[in-house]
């Protein structure tokens, strides 16, 4: 080989071996590249999975409380309206057992606070003998205010009492004030409180 065919050889070796590395860090780069865009698109996917559930989550979240929360109402509702019931038919012991064991009670006559309600219905119904006035008759309207927090609740209703007492006729028109709780056995009134506003003999 002449001198010149050596260096021909040479040249063409060293230009050899920079395309294969020219062409190593091109396939490198793009290879980098792809990879960098396939992980980009599974971020945003794990991304937006995460997303959405976080939204169902807080969907059902939302759905599971307000379906709790009405039927807490209901709850109270129906407990409410079956105490109504027994205090104007007479089943005052049915009162009591609507009770938590140490309800306050407030109510317009003596001694106007009770620590529990059977100590409000012996009163009520000593009341009732003492000013000769037969069973009255309550009525509730719709709740004025209410409020649910957990297993407790607060709850104002318009209310009307109707009597006689040594044989007139007496209304009293006012509101009716509860507190309850949400026991074992189901919703209880662990305090009550009654303000009248108005009556009229």
């Amino acid at each position: 080989m002449t001198p010149g065919n050596m260096v021909s050889a040479a040249v063409k070796s060293a230009i050899g071996v920079r395309g294969n590395l020219q062409t190593k860090m091109v396939f490198e780069q793009f290879n980098y590249r792809l990879a960098t865009l396939k992980g980009n698109h599974v971020n945003r996917i794990r991304k937006l999975s995460r997303a959405s559930t976080l939204a169902a989550s807080t969907a059902l979240t939302i759905l599971t409380t307000g379906t709790a929360l009405a039927s807490d109402e209901l709850d109270v509702k129906s407990l409410v309206e079956k105490l109504v019931a027994d205090m104007n038919k007479g089943d005052l012991k049915s009162v009591v057992a609507a009770c938590a064991p140490h309800a306050a009670v407030v109510d317009g006559f003596p001694p106007y606070a009770w620590p529990t309600c059977a100590d409000w219905m012996n009163d009520y119904k000593k009341n009732n003998e003492a000013t000769h006035a037969p069973l009255g008759t309550l009525s509730i309207g719709g709740p004025k205010y209410k409020e649910f927090n957990g297993y407790r609740a607060y709850v104002i209703y318009p209310v009307t009492f109707a009597n006689t007492q040594s044989g007139k006729s007496v209304v009293y028109k006012g509101t009716w004030t509860m507190t309850l709780l949400r026991a074992k056995s189901g919703w209880e009134v662990t305090g009550s409180a009654s303000a009248f506003s108005e009556n009229s003999l």
